[in-house]
Order: structure tokens, then sequence, then C-alpha cells
């Protein structure tokens, strides 16, 4: 194994615990528990009080405060990596054969499954149903697919030498 493919293993190994964290911290925050102090001076002092537009909502400290900026924010993570942990996972099915059409294949599965999600949504009291909630999901995808490259073009190198 060459020290780049390794280097570049090791990388996207910690980065997918990052994003495991990241998930298990938005499903705590959705059953009630809070946030630690540290991700909520994080948060908060990246966006500040500027703020930001998510389809037709905006966000800020001013608007949510720190909380439920920061709730927000840790959701929305969650899902990112939640959709590319699905796209890695259904990667290693055998779907089929074909090299090229799996990620084509997978992502259109994804894709059914973050407009069903957001659909199921528009029904659930207190939930709302956001186009840009599908375009996270579908981005959290696509980073998945990407990872997933990398990993075999790395496994690749590593089995040739």
């Amino acid at each position: 194994m060459t020290s780049v493919s390794m280097f570049v293993t090791v990388m996207v190994r910690c980065w997918l615990c990052i994003g495991l964290f990241l998930s298990t911290v938005a499903m705590l925050t959705l059953v009630g528990h809070e946030p630690s102090p540290f991700l909520v001076k994080l948060f908060t002092s990246v966006v500040k009080a500027k703020g930001f537009h998510y389809g037709p909502l905006t966000l800020s400290v001013i608007n949510n405060g720190e909380l439920g900026l920061t709730h927000f924010i840790i959701r929305k993570l969650g899902h990112f990596f939640v959709y590319s942990f699905l796209t890695i996972f259904l990667l290693y099915f055998p779907l089929t054969k074909s090299s090229f059409l799996k990620p084509i294949f997978v992502f259109t599965i994804v894709c059914a499954f973050a407009v069903t999600d957001e659909f199921v949504q528009a029904f659930i009291p207190g939930r709302t149903s956001l186009v840009m909630d599908v375009f996270v999901d579908l981005i959290g995808s696509l980073h998945g697919l990407i990872l997933y490259s990398i990993w075999q073009k790395c496994y690749s190198a590593k089995t040739l030498h």
C-alpha cells in the first residue's frame, strides 16, 4: 500500500467517524438531549448575527437563539451524513453487476428515499416539508458516492501492490 493511499484511507475513516458522531448527536437532539455547549458556541460563532436563508426560512442567532440555531445545523448535518451512509451501505449490495450503472442505481434509490421522507413529513404535525431538505439529502448521497469511489481506488491500489 502506498503512503498516499494509506493516508487517504485513514482520512476517509476519520471523516466517516466524524459523520457517525454528528449523526448520533443529531439523533440525541431529536429525542430531547441538548447539544454540548462547545457545539453551541462553535456553530453560533460561525453563523454569528448575520444569519442565512434556508429555503423559505431565515435563520440567525437573533431569530432562533443559540440553541435553536445549533439544533437546526446539527439536524441538517445528521441528514447529510445519514444519506451519505445510506449511499455507501447500498453500494456494497450486489444490486447490479455493472460498475457504471451501480452508482446511478443507488443514487436513484436514495433520491426516492429523500423525496418520500419529505413527502411524509408534510403530513406530520410540527414537521415541515422543504425541497431544500431533499437537496441536503442528495448532497449527502453524492458525498457518499465520492467517499466510496475514493475508498475503492485506494483499495484497488492496495491490492495491486
